[in-house]
Parts: structure tokens; sequence; C-alpha cells
């Protein structure tokens, strides 16, 4: 299936008009406003590919609320089913890309089978100057893809020295549990963050021990980025 088919199942499916935008070949897109400029973004649609979906999931939300972004991540699905058409549509667009330093993996979605998975270790082999990084929930065998030495993988369900299980998010006494077990705070989630990620804090693109706090109500997402 090419990238024109796919538009057009995902709209017959799911879209509130039947007129099919111009075909974006670009799947990466910029971040939000705490995100610096020279990090790109591949999402996928949040809660079916999570295996668990966590607590007050801000992308299913970003989905509900905003329908051009619930589109855009169900095309990125369909094309991640691809190997041979997302390695090509990606690896395209980095070849052509100016000022991009880091790729975040899903900032909405995760890992759904070990296919994709071995396709992003096929693509991240060719930028080895582009530091790549990702969060999971999944179990899949990410051995060869974490062999990569600009590729940082955060798993988001942490085990405590008690052996309890829990993800790395939370509120204030959760997050403080969990620096008390070394984990680092991401300053981006905390109320006096005035930074960009990955200009003025880079930990998570080449850390592991990672948690951050929810976002503090009325915190908006001021991304607005044309996707189609």
């Amino acid at each position: 299936m090419d990238i024109k088919k796919i538009y057009q199942s995902v709209f017959a499916k799911q879209s509130r008009t039947k007129k099919i935008p111009k075909i974006n070949p670009n799947r990466l897109t910029r971040g939000n406003s705490k995100l610096d400029s020279s990090i790109f973004i591949f999402d996928v649609t949040a809660g079916k590919t999570c295996g668990k979906t966590c607590f007050k999931c801000y992308a299913i939300q970003s989905q509900k609320q905003y329908h051009q972004t619930e589109l855009f991540r169900a095309i990125n699905t369909d094309i991640a089913k691809n190997s041979d058409l997302l390695y090509h549509l990606i690896t395209k667009q980095l070849a052509n890309a100016r000022k991009v330093k880091t790729v975040r993996i899903h900032s909405s979605g995760d890992f759904f089978n070990q296919d994709y998975i071995n396709t992003w270790d096929s693509i991240i082999k060719q930028f080895p100057d582009i530091k790549f990084y990702a969060y999971t929930k999944q179990n899949h065998d990410f051995s060869q893809i974490e062999k990569n030495p600009n590729f940082n993988l955060i798993n988001s369900m942490v085990t405590l020295k008690s052996g309890e299980q829990v993800f790395n998010y939370g509120d204030l006494n959760h997050i403080k549990n969990l620096s008390n077990e070394g984990y680092f705070v991401c300053p981006a989630t905390t109320k006096d963050w005035t930074g960009k990620c990955g200009k003025d804090c880079n930990y998570c693109i080449t850390n592991k021990k990672v948690c951050f706090h929810i976002h503090y109500p009325g915190q908006k997402n001021k991304n607005k980025t044309s996707f189609f």
C-alpha cells in the first residue's frame, strides 16, 4: 500500500469530511513550545499501540480534542505497518532536513510489534550523527536496536527497590519517591520551567532513569503545526 491509498483509507474511516488534503510525505513533525526546534517527532495513535494506557494520557486527550491530530497519527500508524514505506519516508525526510539533531520516536503511541522496532533500527543505523530516543511500556525484544550508540530507550514502567512496578510519572509524592530512588525529575514538567528540552536539558536523550510530574492544570500544548 502506498501513502495515497493510506490517506484514502484513513479518511474514509475517520474523517468528518470527504475532502482528502494534499498528501504530506514528511511524517516527522516539530514538537511543541517546550522543545528545541532541532528535535523531530514521529507519532502513532495513542492507546491502540501502547499496550498499557497511561493514567490521564495527554496524547489520547489531544486526539479527542484535535481531529487533525487524530488523523495525522492514524496515517502514521498505517504507514508504520508498512516497513518499506516507513523506512523510505523517514530516511528521505531526515536526509533533506536542516538542523535536526534529535528524533523522538513517539510522544504519542508505542512500539506495537517487532517488525516496527526492526524498521526503526534500520533507520537509526543510517544516521549515526542524529540522536534518537523513545519511551516504552512494551515487552518486545529491544536488544538489537539498543546496540545503536545514538539511541536511548527509557522504560516507562519503573521497578522500585521493593519490587513494585509503577509508572515513571505521577503526582508530587510519587515523584519524590522516584527521586529518592535515583530518578531524575524532568524539569519541563515542573511549574517553573522556562527552558527548552533538547537545548537547556538533554537528560532523557541519553539517560534512562527519568521521571515526570503530571502536567499542571492549565498547562497547554502550544503546538500549532499544520499537519497536512
